[in-house]
């Protein structure tokens, strides 16, 4: 593994001090210095007074140095595509690093180790950047992935994994057809848990599908498209309603859905004039401040060879002012956000074409259509990433990163001026193509911190970087630091500026007498919030991130409103609080009690409890079935031994988040045997009297063969059996019930061509 330093040193003191005579003395501020000596005191500001001897010693920090983290780059051999994420997958505040490689995805700390339980393995190809987020409502994340075959890319499934990378339950998912491109995740029905969206094609069909958290398909999809896709979707409310949207783009058009899967009004919106959508994933802005979020998205031509960046607003039509061409083909997502600081959204991106000199361009424009000044830059070669919009140099203004499609293995930096910044490009192993990079503070410190790869086209071989760049982590310009502007990939550009309520609360199911931490996720200069938790303990609070207690079990809302001193906002969520009482014991499963199964190879079964989210069902003996799930969450389907003889006992269980139930009392089935339905008269194995008993009952048999004999109770627990029992004749033995607790048991006879049950009451 190569874990040599890589450094970019920028010096920016030497700006600093440029105008300044440098000999005997300089004031510098405390945190400038590598370390502190001990005798050392600066004065209230923070600065403190050094000689030239102690700058010869190198005692001088300098903040702009970037260089590789100890442990990296990693080096691994298969294709990634559209970078990594970052995720928290342990107890430790620190991020960690997460990229698909091949068909595997892998999971690094900060100083390169594995993750413990990763990689994991995929069964196809990943097409695309991970994606993390709470997808089944445990208030912890999971990370999600997109596959597909090899060839083709008609088929394809979607892999979900724990932080521990354990699969989680109900997948991997078999989708339409291949997936295209990256995974997203948004909350499409209000409960704040997301739902996964993934754009699939099967040749020449496109199709968009949704998938709950278990793997089951949302109401409504999948929906088709007029023709196979390559992006992702993008997921924002470009209506104003507050609910949000799918938009998504086929080779040939851009469909608009609400949460139903229903198409928009006006879509789908369709170029023509052999303008068609390839890898260019849509991204939702509201451009002009009316509250609605427009459409962006890039395409290219297959006649004219140049591309163009298309801006719809939420009714298909088109924004004033657009679209904008460029030079070539389009392959990158556009970057959207306010690049040179001048209150207003403006819209980057770059051109792709094969060629064998620079002959491509980045362009930047102003919301309105014009160029900023300074763009487009001169020819520079291709770009196919999505182009990371924060701080990279502590100046406080927004600097530009993207990929470079040839083998010089570097990502460039531009100003938000259009000027290449000071000592880039950043050198990587490897081309960048198609690899977006990601900008974040990964440990904590204040930071920020870059990651990016690059691929030997040669050897196959892939090397993966974590940089500290030595300066300040600035949220206020992280606008895009990462594909898709977060590790859900929705797309939606959100100005932190605007006033809005919002808050998500964990766990938001819990049982009766538990705490639920609400954390305020509101956007705005806020200076006071007002809370109110129905059925909650406290019920109101004016603190930012509080804790309620919940004792009494139902459905409660929580209010918010949050006020910058001027203007409120509010956000109410309905039925949000999901408190549970203990779980009740479900009824005994109903069913088929007597089964040939010859003719009838499986039998459904199903119980119910007023309180149960799921249950558990069991049989006995447990090697005489299999059973599998039925067609809801109270049923199953009973496969049974084709060969058995004898009698089953099958009970249930129920599951809440309180915890398990006992057993409901158990099913009696007899398997195969039709002398045990005559209950009277001629044919009978044995009756017993008397009945109910109290100390000794008398089992009389009317048959002769070997028999086993067996107790159970109601619950289907063996009480104990006697094995191999010798009948030449007609004969009655006792059997002596005395030690036994009291209540209704079972007693089965299983001969070698029958068998038998009859309930026994002990009293």
């Amino acid at each position: 593994m190569k874990t040599s330093h890589m450094k970019l040193t920028l010096f920016a003191f030497f700006i600093i001090f440029a105008n300044s005579v440098f000999s005997q003395k300089m004031v510098l501020d405390i945190n400038e210095l590598k370390s502190i000596p001990k005798n050392l005191v600066p004065d209230v500001d923070e600065k403190v007074l050094i000689d030239e001897t102690f700058f010869n010693n190198g005692i001088l920090l300098n903040i702009d140095e970037i260089e590789v983290y100890p442990g990296w780059p990693i080096q691994l051999n298969g294709d990634t595509q559209r970078g990594g994420i970052y995720c928290n997958l342990d107890d430790d505040p620190e991020l960690e690093t997460i990229y698909t490689i091949g068909q595997k995805t892998y999971a690094w700390n900060i100083d390169g180790s594995e993750v413990p339980g990763w990689p994991v393995t995929l069964q196809l190809y990943a097409y695309g950047a991970p994606a993390c987020g709470d997808i089944d409502g445990d208030s912890e994340i999971e990370i999600v992935v997109s596959t597909r075959a090899a060839g083709t890319g008609n088929t394809g499934k979607v892999f979900a994994f724990e932080k521990d990378g354990s699969p989680v339950s109900g997948f991997p998912v078999t989708l339409n057809g291949g997936a295209t491109r990256t995974p997203v995740l948004a909350d499409l029905n209000g409960d704040d848990v997301l739902e996964i969206i993934i754009e699939e094609r099967n040749y020449p069909e496109g199709y968009v599908g949704v998938y709950y958290g278990d793997g089951t398909p949302y109401p409504g999809f999948p929906v088709d498209m007029d023709y196979i896709p390559a992006s992702s979707v993008a997921v924002g409310d470009i209506t104003g309603d507050n609910v949000p949207e799918i938009v998504a783009v086929s080779y040939y058009s851009i469909f608009a859905y609400d949460v139903n899967g229903n198409t928009l009004p006006g879509f789908p919106f369709t170029p023509g004039n052999d303008r068609v959508f390839s890898y260019s994933s849509p991204v939702l802005a509201d451009l002009d401040g009316d509250g609605n979020r427009e459409i962006i998205v890039g395409d290219h031509s297959l006649t004219s060879g140049n591309g163009a960046v298309h801006i719809l607003q939420n009714d298909g039509t088109v924004f004033p002012g657009w679209p904008k061409y460029v030079s070539y083909w389009i392959y990158a997502p556009p970057a959207v956000g306010d690049i040179d600081g001048d209150g207003n959204l403006d819209i980057a991106i770059g051109d792709q074409v094969l060629s064998g000199s620079p002959s491509n361009k980045v362009y930047v424009w102003d919301k309105d259509g014009n160029y900023l000044a300074g763009w487009p830059t001169t020819p520079i070669w291709a770009i196919n990433s999505q182009i990371i919009l924060t701080d990279l140099d502590g100046d406080n203004e927004v600097e530009l990163m993207w990929d470079d499609n040839t083998s010089s293995g570097i990502y460039l930096g531009y100003n938000h001026d259009g000027t290449p910044m000071d000592d880039w490009p950043l050198q990587v192993e490897g081309s960048t193509f198609f690899i977006n990079p990601f900008a974040t503070d990964m440990n904590g410190d204040g930071i920020l911190d870059l990651s990016g790869a690059g691929k030997n086209i040669e050897n196959g071989d892939c090397s993966f970087y974590l940089w500290n760049t030595n300066v300040a982590m600035n949220e206020d310009k992280s606008i895009l630091p990462v594909l898709q502007y977060n590790a859900q990939h929705d797309g939606v550009y959100r100005d932190a500026s605007i006033l809005q309520a919002g808050f998500i609360g964990a766990p938001l199911e819990l049982c009766e007498g538990g705490n639920v931490q609400f954390t305020d996720l509101s956007t705005g200069n806020i200076a006071s919030w007002s809370w109110v938790f129905e059925g909650g303990d406290p019920a109101t609070s004016n603190d930012q991130n509080p804790e309620v207690y919940y004792e009494n079990a139902g459905t409660w809302d929580v209010d918010l409103i949050v006020s910058d001193g001027v203007e409120d906002d509010n956000i109410l969520k309905q039925d949000y609080i999901k408190i549970q009482y203990e779980v009740e014991i479900p009824a005994i499963p109903d069913g088929p009690e007597f089964v040939i199964t010859s003719e009838t190879p499986y039998t459904y079964y199903e119980t119910y409890s007023a309180n149960a989210d799921s249950y558990i069902f069991e049989i006995s003996p447990d090697d005489i079935a299999v059973i599998t799930m039925g067609d809801t969450i109270t049923e199953r389907k009973v496969y049974w031994d084709q060969n058995y003889v004898g009698e089953a006992f099958l009970k249930a269980k129920s599951i809440n988040i309180c915890g398990e139930s006992d057993f409901s009392e158990a099913l009696v089935i007899t398997i195969n045997s039709t002398q045990s339905i005559l209950e009277n008269g001629q044919g009978q194995l044995f009756s017993v009297f008397p009945n109910p008993v109290k100390e000794k009952v008398f089992i009389e048999f009317h048959q002769t063969g070997e028999f086993n004999l067996a107790l159970f109770d109601n619950l289907g627990n063996e009480i104990f059996k006697d094995s191999e029992i010798a009948i030449p004749e007609s004969k009655t033995i006792p059997l002596d019930v005395s030690n036994i607790p009291r209540g209704i048991y079972y007693l089965s006879i299983n001969g070698d061509e029958n068998s038998s049950i009859k309930k026994l009451i002990l009293n």
